[in-house]
């Protein structure tokens, strides 16, 4: 059971360690805004997995009730009891929630187009939202303070 966490741990190192790598040295010389889907996507798992990790530990300890393995319920469970427990910052979970919405909503939309260095996304009902590099690079280190964060709850004893 140790190594449930500790898996997810790791996990959330390699999928950070793949979206940095995307942004500063692919993204760069592609210079294709539509890569910075894929860059959030990775930054996204990287911080479930880490949310994971929290669980699992915490499962182990029997702080948190057993939760079904979907996102809405690992979430819940996790803004109610792990992130309040730990003291984890809010802006971690609006982060997690704004991911999966844009996430959500690439996968739903029948338009992309490429505006400026971004990348903007439109679905049937023309909901806009763009994605720019500054804005992803932003996003990957708040996901490398959370990942640490959740190192720290996970390696306590």
């Amino acid at each position: 059971m140790p190594s449930d966490y500790l898996a997810f741990c790791h996990k959330a190192q390699q999928q950070y360690d793949t979206a940095f790598h995307l942004l500063t040295v692919t993204y760069p010389l592609a210079k294709d805004p539509r890569m910075l889907v894929g860059v959030l996507h990775n930054i996204f798992s990287s911080m479930e997995a880490a949310m994971d990790a929290i669980l699992a530990y915490e499962r182990q300890l029997l702080l948190v009730p057993y939760y079904s393995d979907n996102f809405k319920s690992k979430f819940q469970i996790f803004r109610q009891k792990s992130a309040l427990r730990h003291n984890l910052p809010h802006q971690y979970l609006s982060l997690m929630s704004q991911l999966k919405l844009t996430l959500e909503l690439h996968k739903r939309s029948p338009m992309e187009f490429i505006r400026g260095g971004r990348i903007v996304i439109c679905d049937k009902d023309y909901e806009l939202r763009t994605v720019s590099p500054q804005e992803v690079q932003g996003y990957l280190q708040q996901a490398k303070e959370f990942l640490a964060q959740a190192e720290v709850v996970v390696r306590r004893k």
